[in-house]
């Protein structure tokens, strides 16, 4: 008879290092009701795992999005800048998804996961479809007036304060990752470096400018705001708030378009919409192809920081060729490249 092979045991098993780990549903619904005032119920269902975990909550009348932030180089209790901004939109009546107090009025809370704290939030849920669904040129102008709004109250909520430039050159911790997932494209490797560098000193070169700075989405796109069928407009996925340039924030949603593949119209009706809430300045005008390199550029970057957690899946849109393209063509005129 043949002696059966020895099974290792459990405890003899390395431990692997965790990316991104998900939690379950019926987990996270027990910790909701726990925490928040919701007439249960409730019940937690994973919408979809990308840049960070988002589920639908369903109470016994009301649904919410909760989002479990993934473990990035930032840290946990940045989500703070996004709630809290949210926090002084919903008290001036501006249509954004805010975070939900808890019952001893936090607005997210912490959980523990095999890679570390990550922090949880829910959120009002927001009706309609996305703009991607809805496209018009209509509801690309009132978009456009809204956000316009948003970057005023962004202003009074600062109060007066002056704007730090960190987060002008922050894509600077993710070029390495970049740098790592373009290693079989020779070109890439030296051209992104070199990019990298004189952008970062661009970005502060025009501090000079008459190119005004506040607080801003930073990732504003047509995914990131819904229209309901009585065309109310709310704004959502503001984690990604911070300081910037308020064109380069204008750009992004501009740019976001051209990457989705849809019409140049929808750019152009936002940015007019905008304009008749708060008209540009001529340098910011003059610094537009800019700030629409700087997005594209940022993007990358972030994507192939992300890819670990997340996959190369991102790229699903548009592939290396067309970004690389997209960036190179507009760095060289800048004296980018």
């Amino acid at each position: 008879m043949t002696a059966l092979a020895a099974v290792p045991s459990q405890s003899a098993l390395p431990m692997a290092k965790i990316s991104h780990s998900v939690m379950e549903p019926d987990f996270l619904a027990a910790e909701v009701a726990r925490r928040y005032p919701i007439a249960g119920p409730v019940n937690a269902f994973l919408l979809y795992r990308g840049m960070n975990d988002v589920y639908l909550v369903q109470g016994a009348e009301e649904r919410y999005a909760l989002r479990v932030w993934r473990k990035t180089y930032r840290g946990v209790d940045e989500v703070a800048t996004e709630l809290n901004f949210l926090d002084y939109l919903r008290q001036q009546g501006f249509p954004a998804s805010a975070g939900v107090h808890t019952r001893d009025g936090e607005l997210y809370f912490k959980l523990d996961s095999p890679e570390g704290p990550r922090a949880i939030a829910l959120y009002d849920w927001a009706p309609g479809k996305k703009f991607t669904e809805r496209l018009d040129i209509g509801n690309a102008e009132r978009i456009g007036a809204l956000f316009a709004q948003m970057h005023l109250h962004g202003i009074a909520y600062n109060g007066g304060r002056p704007f730090p430039t960190d987060n002008l050159v922050r894509f600077k911790v993710t070029v390495p990752a970049l740098l790592n997932f373009v290693y079989d494209r020779p070109d890439d490797l030296r051209d992104y470096a070199i990019i990298s560098e004189r952008l970062a000193q661009r970005l502060i070169d025009i501090r000079s400018d008459d190119v005004p700075m506040g607080i801003c989405h930073c990732d504003f796109h047509s995914s990131n705001v819904h229209v309901a069928d009585d065309g109310r407009i709310t704004f959502l996925d503001f984690d990604g708030t911070g300081e910037d340039y308020l064109m380069q924030d204008v750009k992004n949603f501009v740019w976001g378009n051209l990457f989705y593949g849809f019409s140049e119209s929808y750019g152009e009706a936002f940015e007019q919409g905008y304009e008749t809430v708060r008209p540009f300045t001529k340098a910011e005008k003059e610094h537009g192809e800019l700030f629409l390199m700087t997005k594209a550029f940022r993007l990358v970057a972030g994507m192939a920081e992300s890819s670990a957690a997340v996959g190369r899946g991102t790229l699903r849109f548009r592939n290396l060729d067309w970004l690389g393209d997209y960036i190179k063509t507009r760095a060289r005129p800048l004296g980018l490249l």
